[in-house]
């Protein structure tokens, strides 16, 4: 079912080109046949130059909106939960079987004899150098890797926990929700929410215009415009207004923030 899918996007995605470079082609060229082969010519140079410069792209952490909610409803139940550390112990123990529980803290014995550190940091406040210090006090056990969560943190901390030996990983709220949550399919009950602002921002409206859903209509559009073609002469405002379709079309159907690399083992 994945290749079958894989390759009716692909086919999607070839075919959307192809309509974009029809629709400025037969703008200038008005024998049928010849616009045709012509834009078929166009079309697969310029698929094959994608592919090679989408390939190793890397898939960005980008979270749903919807996910994002989630994340932070998750993060406020956690917050407020004081049996925290059974969550976590409950979301270690799905890969591994010798942990032990701290007040603020895991540590997971690995079968090679590494120990890795989950470190929850549940406070609404940015971790930054300060209190990454204050933490790294409180650890009172060695471990080869030490994960931190917490509800946001200053880009500079990373960086500065370079210094030590111990290998830290630092998350916030969405990421420990992608990284951990996510990954290892295990979700704390959600006891505390948020209330939503019924108030739909410009970013929401983004978001709904090129929400895969919306793909379907600005091709049938699109395509409509294409066809017209085939029996009257084009002008500038018909292709204009095609390309902007097919444009759209791709923006909904292709773009990965509105509508993820599988992400490697934390712990």
């Amino acid at each position: 079912m994945r290749k079958i899918n894989f390759i009716f996007q692909e086919f999607l995605k070839f075919f959307l080109i192809f309509l974009l470079t029809f629709v400025w082609i037969r703008y200038f060229i008005h024998k049928l046949l010849l616009a045709t082969l012509i834009s078929l010519i166009v079309t697969t140079i310029l698929y094959i130059i994608l592919y090679f410069l989408t390939r190793k792209r890397k898939n960005k952490e980008n979270l749903k909106i919807k996910e994002k909610e989630e994340a932070e409803n998750i993060f406020l139940t956690l917050a407020c939960n004081s049996k925290r550390a059974d969550f976590f112990y409950k979301l270690a123990s799905k890969k591994h079987e010798n942990i032990k529980k701290f007040k603020d803290y895991l540590i997971i014995n690995h079968e090679d004899g590494t120990k890795t550190l989950l470190y929850y940091d549940l406070n609404f406040n940015t971790l930054n150098i300060p209190t990454f210090i204050e933490i790294y006090n409180k650890i009172k056990h060695k471990a080869e890797k030490a994960v931190i969560l917490c509800y946001a943190y200053d880009k500079q901390v990373k960086t500065f926990a370079n210094n030590f030996d111990m290998k830290f990983l630092i998350f916030d709220r969405f990421e420990t929700y992608q990284r951990l949550y996510k990954f290892y399919d295990t979700y704390p009950e959600i006891k505390e929410k948020y209330k939503k602002d019924k108030l739909l921002t410009f970013k929401d409206f983004v978001a709904y215009s090129f929400n895969k859903k919306r793909a379907k209509g600005y091709l049938i559009s699109a395509m409509l415009l294409v066809l017209s073609a085939l029996f009257v002469r084009t002008t500038i405002y018909y292709c204009i207004t095609a390309t902007i379709l097919i444009v759209f079309a791709i923006i909904s159907q292709f773009n990965h923030i509105f509508n993820f690399k599988e992400p490697e083992e934390v712990l």
